[in-house]
This record gives structure tokens, sequence and C-alpha cells, in this order.
């Protein structure tokens, strides 16, 4: 019986680590940017990290992003799948991206490169996908792309034919098609299989803010990923996404301690002697 019960304190202890972890991870990012201010392109040192702001132009030709098919510098992606397990369901992230041109930024003082991104990760058929969540984007190993609008923009059930741009992210990501499950033909709601798909961009002419550090060579500078923490791109002014950043830091700080504690103080009281 009190192993029964232990579950619910065990599982409070294991989210509330998870929060912190990524509570903990998101300020490190705030850190990095409170500590600096954006920099005219024009007065960029010839190395060291920077914060950059201007208008996003491809260096040749812009990407498609792969969900919405919208001509883009920076598209980010992930998607998910509504997974059934006996009378429990839940959404499962199974791929997520970033992809880049290469592409500069421009202000009124100059103009200055950023190095493209390429960035994937698939989970298996009966795992997620890992690493630190972004607040409104993706983060995948040291590239982070923050949105102001991250949105679900196409949702497929099971055995639907995917348009031709799903169907060229499925097979970027080596996803399996799903044919949905036994249970779907007495399911009520959402089936099993059921994926959706939620995209963020940095269109052309769009304005842009760039963390990264910039190197110099024969050819100019460029804004590269810096040698700690990840290399950030978004479509939000840099005073909007570092309060963002800080406020979910903040939260899932907070939320993760509460949480483990409670769980750490329920498990207490089980296995207390009487």
């Amino acid at each position: 019986m009190v192993s029964d019960l232990l579950t619910v304190p065990v599982v409070l202890v294991a989210l509330g680590a998870a929060s912190v972890y990524t509570g903990w991870k998101r300020r490190r990012v705030h850190a990095r940017m409170a500590a600096l201010e954006p920099t005219p392109i024009g007065s960029l040192p010839a190395d060291g990290r920077v914060e950059v702001e201007g208008t996003a132009t491809p260096v040749d030709d812009p990407i498609t992003a792969p969900v919405s098919g919208r001509e883009a510098v920076v598209a980010a992606w992930t998607v998910e799948e509504w997974d059934e397990r006996g009378d429990r369901g839940r959404w499962r992230e199974v791929a997520r991206g970033i992809e880049s041109a290469p592409f500069r930024v421009d202000d009124d003082t100059g103009s200055v490169a950023c190095e493209p991104i390429s960035k994937r990760e698939t989970a298996g058929k009966w795992t997620q996908t890992t690493g630190v969540t972004a607040t409104e984007g993706v983060r995948i190993d040291d590239a982070l792309a923050e949105f102001a609008s991250f949105a679900v923009e196409m949702e497929l059930p099971p055995d639907a034919d995917p348009p031709p741009g799903i169907r060229r992210l499925h097979a970027d990501h080596g996803l399996y098609e799903d044919t949905g499950s036994v249970t779907n033909v007495v399911d009520v709601g959402t089936e099993h299989g059921h994926r959706r798909y939620t995209e963020g961009t940095v269109d052309v002419g769009e304005s842009v803010y760039v963390l990264g550090r910039v190197e110099s060579d024969g050819n100019g500078p460029t804004v590269t990923t810096p040698r700690e923490g990840p290399f950030v791109v978004s479509d939000r002014a840099e005073a909007a996404l570092e309060a963002s950043i800080e406020g979910t830091a903040r939260r899932r700080l907070v939320g993760g301690a509460v949480a483990t504690v409670l769980g750490l103080a329920g498990a207490g009281y089980l296995l207390a002697p009487f």
C-alpha cells in the first residue's frame, strides 16, 4: 500500500528536478544576455561575445520553412504525436529542428554575416526528444531560436496523406509513418498517431536579434557560435526576449523547487515509522 502511495511524491520530485534543471539552463542564457548590450554593427570588436540587432537578409537564397512553406531566413519547428497507451494519452515530441540560410544582419551603421544553422533531433518510436525546450521556440545543442509567435501551423490525423513539404520533413527526420492504432476504431477525440506541427520563422527583411561571438578574417567579421552558451537568434527585440527568458526561468525554478520539497516531504511522511 505504501509503495503505491509513494508514486505521487516520486513523480513530484522527478518533475520538480526537471523543472529546476530547465530553469537553471534558461537562467544561464538570461545571464549571458544581461551581461551585454546590442552593439552597432559598425562598432563591432574584432573578437568577442556580442549582441546585434537589425534586418535579416539571406546572403543568397532564403530557405523554405518546412511546415508553412514560407520563404524565410530562419525556421524552427517541432513535431508532436498523440501517444495513447491503455487509457492514457499525451503529446510526445518526436522531432525538432532549426535551419537557416547564410544571412546578414544590417543596421544603419553596417552589415555583418552570421553563420548558418542546421540542427535536427529525432526521437525513437517509444521515446521523445531530449534537451531543454526554449521559451517560445527550439533549442538544440548550441543553437537557440526564439520567436514572438511559435504556433501550431498544421495537424494531421493518422493515415492522412501529408502535403509535399511535410512528407519531406518526415524524410529529413527519418520519421516512421504511423498508421494509428486499433483503439482508434472506438476513439473519441484525438486519435493515436495524430501529429501536430509547430513552427516559427524569421522572414526575409524582418527585424532580428542575434547573440554570438564575432570573429574577423580577411572576409570581414562573422557572428558565430560562442565558446560558452548557445548561439541565439530571434525575431524579438533584445529587451522583450531577455524579460521573457528571465520570467520563464524564475517560474521554472520556483515551481520546481516547490514540487521537489512537497515530494520529499510526502515521501518522508509515508516512510516514517509510526
